[in-house]
């Protein structure tokens, strides 16, 4: 498999890890308290992208382990940028021409709330711990050796399971299940940018489908701030429009993106496949 998608070899995927987690570091030195921290997050998720694809020849402890920090240093950061973002999505479900304003200051409160209890230069301090012990335990941990399909096979993985989370949860609408499928999309979007998998179309469609799940969990967390017995017909009504056409929207988009069961999806991309020059460089994309 490996050959027919003609990916780099573990040890060019591990190569850039280690580059990706230094520049996370230099980031989140540079990042004041309090300044945005979208970039990072993004860039935290593209490197745990990546280590999946690294699975299959890294020790098990020393994964867990660099997985456990990533998602640590995630976390410190999630809680800025959870405030903001419910913002955001509260001005995208209400409008700016008088249409209401009872969840724009359902996520303004939240905001100001988290301002005054958040300590932003700690979860700045925890983030960059969990970085550099993520950067030291991926350039020191041990190999283990896999077969040569083993990249392809993380890859093929992470589209099946992004294929099968998004049938089960469009299906259902639950959010929980919705947030989970959300994980394996962006998965699958960072390592089909990394191993240039895939057409800048179908690039470009994965991050509007990652952002229309994006958005559903946002709609699901402003619902969550409030008492839903509290909530005026006209607000609830709006809400649950709003998430009805994001769940069409990525139920469209998924039909289309993940149409093809895995082997009939890697089979296509064999024949489509161009030849990587030994001497290319992984890379990852710094985060917007």
């Amino acid at each position: 498999m490996a050959g027919t998608l003609n990916v780099p070899s573990p040890a060019d995927l591990r190569n850039a890890g280690q580059r990706e987690a230094a520049a996370l570091a230099a980031l989140l030195a540079a990042t004041a308290p309090g300044q945005s921290v979208h970039g990072a997050r993004r860039r935290i998720k593209q490197l745990r992208s990546l280590l999946r694809l690294l699975r299959p020849n890294l020790d098990a402890a020393a994964y867990g382990a660099v997985n456990d920090a990533l998602r640590e240093a995630a976390a410190a950061l999630a809680g800025h940028r959870r405030a903001e973002a419910l913002v955001v999505a509260a001005g995208k479900l209400e409008g700016l021409k008088g249409r209401g304003s009872f969840w724009r200051d359902q996520a303004e409160a939240y905001r100001t709330a988290h301002t005054a209890e958040g300590d932003p230069a700690m979860a700045l301090e925890a983030a960059r711990a969990a970085i550099g012990r993520a950067a030291g335990i991926l350039t020191s941990a041990a190999s283990r050796p896999q077969g040569e399909d083993g990249v392809g096979a993380a890859f093929l993985s992470a589209y099946g399971r992004a294929r099968k989370l998004l049938r089960k949860s469009l299906k259902s609408g639950e959010p929980q299940a919705l947030h989970d499928a959300r994980k394996f999309v962006i998965h699958h979007l960072h390592q089909s940018r990394l191993l240039q998998i895939g057409s800048e179309r179908r690039l470009a469609d994965l991050e509007k489908l990652r952002e229309t799940l994006g958005d559903l969990n946002d709609l699901e967390e402003l619902e969550q701030l409030t008492d839903r017995h509290d909530v005026a017909s006209a607000d609830s009504r709006r809400m649950r429009r709003a998430r009805s056409r994001l769940l069409e929207k990525a139920a469209r988009a998924a039909e289309r993106l993940f149409r093809h069961a895995p082997g009939r999806y890697i089979k296509r991309l064999g024949h489509a496949a161009e030849p990587r020059s030994p001497n290319t460089r992984v890379t990852l994309q710094a985060g917007e």
